[in-house]
C-alpha cells in the first residue's frame, strides 16, 4: 500500500508540475495568428536613465500607413472604469479601450456582433459572456446601456467568449478606443511622448520582423519630436511577452507578466519528485520482493522454469504500477479544483482534456514497473531451490550499498527543497514585513475617478468625511502606495548645474499626503496651504532622485530649478526612499508634486473598533457628497500585499512540493529499513542472546540508515545554496542573506524526519523475543 501510494503521489505531483509549467509556456498561443503577432515596445533613454515604456497614441495608424509589412494594428489602453446598470448593480472593473481591429489581431470569437463594427463608434462596448451575465443576468445584452464612470452611458454592440486565462492582458469589457480620444483633446490624442498604449501588429509574415525593424529608427526620426530623450522600438514576439518582456505600466494598468525562472524551478521540481518517486518504488519493490525467495524455491521445486517466474515478477510490478496510475488520476481529479485555487488561476477543467498527458503518465508507470519489477525478475528466477528453502536469500552488501545510494539521492533532492522553500518563505516574509518606510495600516481608500464634484471642493469633501465617525484623518491625491502609477517627463536641474530631461514616476498630491503615510522628510519642507505657490513652483523628490540628479547629499538638491509642461519652480523638500512599488524592484526616483486636475483617490485614516460600521457609514455620507457615483473603495495595505499575490501562490505551491518529496523520501528511508531489519533478524537474535541491549541495537541499526542522510545534507547544502542564490539575485532588488541557520535547520528536519521513519522497525525489531528470531521456521 505503501509503494503503491509513493509512485501514486509522485505521479500526480508531476502531472500538475507539468500542467502548470505548460500553461505558463503556453500564453497567447491560442491565437491563430500567434506567429505572426508582435508587441511594439519603447526604451526612453533619458539624461538620468533608461525607460521602458509601452508606445503612445499616434504610432500604431502611422506605422500601418507607412510600412506594408504590417497586415493590421491594433491598441489597447488598460484602465479602471466604475461600470454600472444601476445603483444596486455595479463594480469597478479593470477594461481595455481598444481598437476595433483587435478582433483581426487576436482570435477574440464573438458571440454577437459584427468584429469589424462593434467597436468602431464612441461611447460603445463589447462585454465578455461573464459580464453580459452579471450585468444583465440572461437577458440579451446587445443595445443595453450601461453608465462609465457615472458619466458616460456607453451602448454593447458585441458579446465574446471570455478570454482564455492563459492570456498576457484580460478583461472583461472592451471600450472603443475613440471613447478615449474623444474625451482627451486632440493634442493629446497625437501626442507621441505621452506612452501607455499596448500596440500590437499583425505582420504578413515572420521574415517581416527583421525587415520592420530596420526601418523603425528612421521612423523614430521622421515622426518622434527631438527632445535631449532617445526613443528607440522594439519589436517583441507575443509569444516571448508574458515570460520574458520588461513589465511596462503606468497608473492605467499593466499587462500580466510571468517568472521564467518560477517556471525553471518548478520543472526542476516536477523531474525530481518524479526521479525521487520511481527510486522509492523500485528500491520498495526489491526489498519486499526478497520475502518471497521462499514462495519461489517452492515454485521451481513444483516445475516452473525460470521463463515464468521471470515473467510473473515482471508482470506483479507493471500490475501495481498500474493501480498506481489508476490512483495517481484519482487523486488528480480530486485535487485539481485545489490546485486551481493555489495557482490562482483555471488552469485545467477536467484530467482527460488531454489525453496525451494522460499517455504521459502511463508511460512513466510503465517503464517504473519494468526496472522495479526486472531486478527480481533475474535474481530470484535463477537462485537454487533447495538453498532458498534452506537459508534466507541474501541480495549481499552491494545490494543493500546500492539502496543506500538511492536513499542519499532522495534526501539529497529532499533537503535542496527543504532549504529552497526555507529560502522562499523568508524571502516573502521579509517583503511583507519589513519596514518598507511609509506606513500603510488602517488606511481606507476612495477611488472617485475624477469626479468633477469632488475635484472642485476637494478640502470641502475631505472635512465632510472626517466627520464620520472613527475617520481621524484625511488626504487626496492621484497614487495608493503599492499600485501602478503615472511616470511623466519633467525637466530638473542636475549637479552639474544642467537642466536635464527625466521620466520618472509622479504622485499628485495634497499637504497631507506626507503626513498620512509618515514619509520621513530628508531635507526641506512638506507643502504648505500657507504657501499659494507651491501648487505650482514646487515639488518634493526623493532620495533616488537625488541620487540620480548626482547630488552627494540631500540637502544639495533644495532649491533647485524644474519644468513641467509651462509650469516652473523649485525642490523645496526631499523625502527618504520608501517602497512605492516592489521589492523585486530597485526604488526609482520619484517626482512628489501638487497637481489636483491628476487626483482621484481619497485616502482616509481609520481608527474605529468597529471598521465596517465605519465603512458603512461612509457609504452614506458618500450618497450626499456624490450622489450616483458608486462607493468604490479598498484598504491600503491589501492593496500594498496584492504585489506579491504571485510570489505567495509560488510559495505555497513550492512548499506543497517539499512536503511530497519528503513524504516519499521517507516511504524510501522506510523500505531500506524494512529491508534491513530482515536481513539481520538472526543476528539482532544472536546480539540479544549475547547480552546486547535494546538502546545498543537500536543505535546499531539506526546508524547505517544515518550516513546516507548525513552524506545528502553535505551534498544538498552547497547545491542548495548556488540554486537559491541564483534566484534570489535574479528575481529581487531587496532580498534576504541566506545565513547558516537556514541550513541547520533543514539538516535537524532532515535527520528528524529520517529518525521517525526508522524508529519503529528498529525498536520493534529491538525488543523481539530472540527465540523468535533463531528459529528455523
Amino acid at each position: 500500500m505503501l509503494n503503491i501510494a509513493g509512485l501514486a503521489t509522485g505521479l500526480c505531483v508531476f502531472y500538475f508540475a507539468f500542467l502548470y509549467v505548460h500553461f505558463e509556456l503556453s500564453y497567447d498561443c491560442f491565437n491563430k495568428n500567434e506567429a505572426n503577432i508582435y508587441r511594439l515596445v519603447t526604451d526612453v533613454q533619458t539624461q538620468t536613465g533608461t525607460e521602458y515604456q509601452s508606445t503612445s497614441a499616434p504610432v500604431a495608424p502611422a506605422l500601418e500607413a507607412a510600412f506594408p509589412q504590417i497586415k493590421t494594428a491594433a491598441r489597447i489602453f488598460i484602465d479602471n472604469l466604475i461600470i454600472e446598470k444601476d445603483e444596486n448593480n455595479f463594480s469597478e472593473e479593470i477594461i481595455a479601450y481598444a481598437d476595433a481591429s483587435l478582433f483581426k489581431v487576436f482570435t477574440l470569437p464573438l458571440l454577437s456582433g459584427d468584429a469589424s463594427a462593434v467597436l468602431e463608434a464612441p461611447y460603445t462596448i463589447v462585454l465578455s459572456q461573464t459580464a453580459a451575465k452579471k450585468y444583465f443576468g440572461n437577458e440579451s445584452a446587445i443595445g443595453k446601456t450601461l453608465l462609465l464612470d457615472g458619466k458616460f452611458p456607453a451602448a454593447v454592440t458585441g458579446v465574446m467568449k471570455d478570454m482564455p486565462h492563459n492570456s498576457h492582458f484580460r478583461v472583461d469589457v472592451l471600450v472603443s478606443m475613440s471613447t478615449l480620444l474623444k474625451e482627451w483633446n486632440t493634442s493629446m490624442a497625437l501626442n507621441w511622448e505621452r506612452f501607455g498604449f499596448y500596440t500590437y501588429l499583425l505582420l504578413q509574415s515572420q521574415r517581416d520582423a527583421t525587415d520592420l525593424e530596420t526601418h523603425l529608427p528612421g521612423f523614430i526620426k521622421k515622426h518622434f519630436p527631438s527632445s535631449s530623450s532617445k526613443y528607440t522600438l522594439h519589436l517583441e514576439p507575443l509569444k516571448f511577452v508574458y515570460l520574458y518582456g520588461k513589465p511596462r505600466g503606468s497608473r492605467t494598468g499593466t499587462s500580466a507578466h510571468g517568472n521564467i525562472s518560477n517556471v525553471y524551478i518548478f520543472s526542476l521540481s516536477a523531474i525530481f519528485i518524479l526521479v525521487l518517486a520511481s527510486i522509492n518504488f523500485i528500491n520498495l519493490s526489491t526489498a519486499i520482493s526478497l520475502k518471497r525467495a521462499k514462495e519461489t524455491g517452492i515454485r521451481k521445486v513444483l516445475g516452473a522454469s525460470g521463463k515464468q517466474l521471470a515473467l510473473q515478477f515482471l508482470f506483479d510490478a507493471l500490475l501495481i504500477s498500474i493501480i498506481a496510475l489508476l490512483l495517481a488520476l484519482m487523486l488528480c481529479m480530486m485535487l485539481l479544483p485545489l490546485f486551481n485555487n493555489i495557482t490562482g488561476k483555471i488552469i485545467e477543467t477536467h484530467i482527460f482534456n488531454h489525453p496525451l498527458y494522460i499517455c504521459m503518465l502511463l508511460t512513466i508507470a510503465l517503464i517504473t514497473g519494468f526496472l522495479s519489477g526486472i531486478y527480481p525478475a533475474i535474481s530470484l528466477s535463477h537462485i537454487n531451490a533447495v538453498k532458498s528453502l534452506k537459508t534466507p536469500f541474501n541480495s549481499g552488501t552491494k545490494g543493500f550499498t546500492l539502496r543506500k545510494i538511492f536513499v542519499a539521492i532522495q534526501f539529497t533532492i529532499s533537503i535542496v527543497l527543504i532549504i529552497a522553500t526555507l529560502v522562499i518563505y523568508n524571502q516573502l516574509n521579509y517583503m511583507r514585513n519589513t519596514n518598507a518606510g511609509f506606513k500603510k495600516d488602517h488606511l481606507l481608500v476612495i477611488d472617485f475617478h475624477f469626479d468633477e464634484r469632488i475635484l472642485t471642493h476637494t478640502e470641502t469633501v475631505k472635512q465632510q468625511l472626517k466627520e464620520v465617525k472613527g475617520v481621524t484623518f484625511a488626504s487626496i491625491g492621484s497614487a495608493v502606495i503599492g499600485r501602478a502609477n503615472r511616470m511623466l517627463s519633467i525637466d530638473i536641474e542636475n549637479s552639474n548645474g544642467h537642466i536635464v530631461n527625466a521620466m520618472w514616476n509622479m504622485y499628485a498630491v495634497d499637504k497631507d499626503f506626507i503626513p498620512q503615510y509618515h514619509l520621513q522628510l530628508a531635507a526641506g519642507r512638506n507643502f504648505s496651504a500657507t504657501i499659494p505657490s507651491d501648487t505650482n513652483e514646487a515639488v518634493i523628490i526623493n532620495e533616488a532622485a537625488v541620487r540620480a540628479l548626482g547630488y552627494p547629499d540631500a540637502k544639495d538638491a533644495i532649491g533647485k530649478r524644474f519644468a513641467f509642461k509651462d509650469k516652473k519652480g523649485l525642490i523645496t523638500g526631499v523625502v527618504k526612499d520608501f517602497h512605492f512599488s516592489s521589492y523585486a524592484d530597485e526604488i526609482e526616483p520619484l517626482i512628489i508634486k501638487m497637481s489636483p486636475w491628476f487626483f482621484t483617490f481619497i485616502a482616509l485614516n481609520i481608527s474605529s473598533p468597529d471598521i465596517m460600521q465605519t465603512v458603512n457609514d461612509l457609504q452614506q455620507k458618500w450618497k450626499t457628497i456624490a450622489p450616483g457615483l458608486p462607493f468604490i473603495y479598498s484598504f491600503s495595505d491589501e492593496t500594498y500585499d496584492a504585489q506579491y499575490k504571485d510570489e505567495a501562490r509560488f510559495g505555497r505551491l513550492f512548499t506543497c512540493f517539499a512536503a511530497i518529496a519528503i513524504f516519499i523520501s521517507c516511504l524510501g528511508l522506510y523500505g531500506l529499513s524494512v529491508f534491513s531489519v530482515t536481513q539481520k533478524t538472526k543476528e539482532i537474535g544472536i546480539r540479544k542472546v549475547l547480552g546486547a541491549s535494546p538502546l545498543s541495537i537500536i543505535s546499531n541499526l539506526s546508524s547505517d540508515f544515518f550516513k546516507p542522510v548525513c552524506i545528502a545534507i553535505l551534498i544538498a547544502s552547497p547545491l542548495a545554496w548556488l540554486l537559491m542564490q541564483r534566484w534570489l539575485l535574479n528575481n529581487y532588488a531587496y532580498r534576504i542573506s541566506i545565513s547558516i541557520g537556514i541550513f541547520f535547520a533543514a539538516a535537524a528536519i532532515a535527520l528528524l524526519i529520517a529518525f521517525l521513519t526508522i524508529c519503529y522497525h528498529s525498536i520493534k525489531a529491538a525488543f523481539v523475543n530472540p527465540v523468535k528470531t533463531l528459529r528455523s521456521e
